[in-house]
């Protein structure tokens, strides 16, 4: 039996416990939400973050895989600089996956990039992570650490999609022109995860998207055709103010090609693009 340890049990943690916890491991998460603490089923314990130091050293031994999705802040990567002396007394430690963004390309100018691509990330979140995954990666050079990287595009799935936003008028439709997105429907990304976990490949760097970059306005039009939504106002991008448009992600034009995932973990995309995915949310909504 596996031990897995998350630190920042949200919205994507969620999902993943639920599937190693069906695959016989236990799951050990954080998080301060006290909300958090009532998804809690057999297999899976939440605690406070003000716990993790001692949890970390009762359970050294015993934790094989270890997940940080907490954003990084401006300092770099948060459990790496609290928690690193206890991280290389893990003994039994399997498999490191840090959970980044594709923000850290930041602009391409609509072009595709992979996992070599140059790192162009200008928006507060994005230099924050590129500055986690540098520290990440030099650490786990120096000390032997099993570390994979996911570069995740904007996820989506049950209670955090468009057509949720739209439904709440909630959703600020913005127009730029020849401007892609890309995105991962959650259970894809969990898949990636699991697959990335039952076959290790340390040090790795993996983009996660699916098959389809496009623009916003595809995605809207099509849940608007599928359903009785009316297409939200447009809000043309140059009429932003100059704050806006520079962390804004539409500030950044990029592609995510997504081949190495399918190459070396075998990945078969269930929802390969936008329009699998918002089916299905569509029709569970009916």
């Amino acid at each position: 039996m596996n031990k897995v340890f998350i630190f920042g049990y949200g919205y994507v943690a969620h999902f993943l416990s639920e599937k190693i916890v069906a695959n016989g491991n236990t799951v050990l998460a954080t998080s301060r939400d006290p909300n958090k603490f009532k998804d809690q089923f057999e297999g899976l314990t939440i605690i406070h973050p003000d716990k993790v130091n001692s949890k970390l050293n009762d359970y050294k031994d015993e934790i094989t895989h270890l997940i940080v999705s907490v954003p990084p802040n401006e300092l770099g990567d948060i459990f790496l600089k609290q928690y690193q002396d206890i991280l290389l007394s893990m003994s039994n430690l399997k498999w490191i996956g840090y959970l980044s963004a594709t923000n850290v390309y930041g602009d391409h100018n609509g072009e595709y990039v992979n996992e070599s691509s140059s790192l162009k990330g200008n928006t507060f979140k994005g230099i924050n992570r590129i500055k986690a995954e540098s520290q990440w990666i030099e650490h786990s050079n120096e000390n032997d650490l099993p570390l994979h990287i996911f570069r995740i595009a904007g996820i989506y799935g049950p209670e955090r999609n468009i057509y949720e936003r739209i439904k709440s008028n909630k959703f600020n439709h913005i127009i730029k022109h020849d401007q892609y997105f890309s995105r991962i429907y959650i259970d894809d990304l969990v898949n990636v995860l699991l697959a990335s976990m039952k076959k290790p490949n340390p040090i790795n760097i993996y983009n996660v998207a699916d098959d389809m970059p496009s623009s916003m306005s595809d995605v809207v039009d099509f849940i608007c055709q599928r359903t009785s939504c009316s297409i939200p106002k447009k809000i043309s991008f140059e009429d932003l103010d100059a704050d806006q448009k520079k962390q804004s992600f539409y500030s950044e034009n990029k592609r995510i090609n997504n081949r190495l995932l399918k190459e070396d973990l075998g990945i078969i995309l269930k929802y390969p693009s936008y329009r699998e995915g918002y089916e299905e949310l569509i029709e569970n909504d009916n």
